[in-house]
């Protein structure tokens, strides 16, 4: 909003380290991309990007259950603040997590 000033700056800055993580990870620079996500928590606990993020890096290093971990974070987060989101968001992270960590066949 335009009475939001350093609400834009904050916007844009989680925008770039989002969109950095991203980066690094096609690049294969895992290590800089999961500092660049832990930043992300660090900064802007109230938003899920950072856990998405760190899941996308376990993910890529083929760490199934941290990766799952991870998102099953962002679905806590979700259902924290279930106003904010649609409901089929958290279906897309369960479905990710069902894959990476599929429950064991008892």
């Amino acid at each position: 909003g335009s009475d939001g000033f350093d609400d834009d700056m904050f916007d844009d800055e989680l925008t770039e380290a989002s969109n950095a993580v991203l980066a690094l990870i096609r690049d294969g620079k895992l290590d800089e991309a999961e500092s660049t996500a832990r930043h992300l928590l660090e900064h802007y606990p109230e938003v899920s990007d950072g856990w998405d993020r760190l899941g996308m890096v376990h993910e890529k290093r083929g760490e199934n259950r941290q990766a799952a971990d991870c998102y099953r974070r962002v679905i806590d987060f979700i259902r924290q603040h279930a106003d904010e989101f649609d409901a089929e968001y958290a279906d897309v992270y369960s479905a990710r997590i069902a894959k990476l960590d599929p429950p064991a066949a008892g």
